[in-house]
């Protein structure tokens, strides 16, 4: 498609970057921020109309609309991701795509930040896809949950199926990492070998320098993602040749 033919779809998916202290411009107000999108997609809306929808698009995220003259250097990080939300918003998209957006903020600001999210896919009907590397997050938003290495899906699974019953050894590698007080017998999977440069990836199984369960054909053969059934799929040779439960 050509940029023209790109604009009716690029309405409807917006991004949340990670960084809040880098993704807004310092020289913009938060009401020149906010009425950038919609004015670009919506050129005969009038002004009267703009300052409604920045004031109530502000209000949903939890930021006074008093501070639409303020310029980002006078919010908090957390009052930052909140304008970075408004900015998604304003254009009522169908998909957003939110990058660590919470990695860079305290963790009690993420709570807040998360709810903010599950709020507003509620209440728009939003699809997020998610980008994060905090499995407790991961947990707490998501529906389904794609596990990648080194830009490869693994894994592909509810969530709760994921969690409870993770099939893809790099996935029960990843799990075991979380820290439990309750479980005295659990195990910490501890990887050998050194991760790959995503440059020059290995041949066959991206996984297979440091999977226990790796044999010739993994260092060969790109393992296909095969459905396992209940929608989980998963790309593993010794899962496929049943070597793997």
């Amino acid at each position: 498609m050509t940029q023209q033919q790109m604009l009716p779809y690029r309405a409807k998916m917006q991004m949340i970057f990670q960084d809040p202290y880098a993704s807004l411009n310092p020289r913009m107000t938060v009401q020149q921020t906010l009425e950038e999108p919609i004015v670009f997609h919506n050129p005969s809306i009038s002004g009267s109309e703009v300052k409604d929808r920045v004031a109530g698009i502000m209000k949903q995220v939890g930021v006074d609309p008093k501070w639409v003259d303020r310029y980002p250097h006078e919010f908090s990080g957390g009052q930052r991701q909140r304008i970075s939300i408004a900015r998604a918003l304003m254009v009522d998209p169908e998909f957003v795509v939110a990058d660590e957006p919470v990695s860079a903020l305290d963790v009690s600001v993420q709570a807040q930040i998360l709810n903010l999210l599950m709020d507003a896919q509620e209440q728009r009907g939003l699809t997020y896809m998610f980008i994060t590397h905090d499995l407790s997050v991961v947990r707490h938003i998501s529906s389904r949950v794609a596990v990648m290495y080194l830009g490869r899906v693994c894994e592909l699974a509810p969530t709760t199926s994921l969690f409870e019953s993770p099939k893809h050894p790099y996935t029960h590698a990843l799990l075991s990492a979380i820290p439990d007080l309750y479980d005295h017998r659990h195990k910490y999977i501890k990887l050998k070998g050194e991760v790959p440069t995503p440059i020059d990836l290995p041949p066959g199984c991206v996984f297979h320098g440091r999977c226990p369960h790796a044999n010739e054909r993994c260092s060969r053969e790109i393992p296909a993602l095969n459905h396992q059934g209940q929608g989980v799929y998963v790309a593993c040779h010794a899962i496929e040749e049943r070597r793997l439960k």
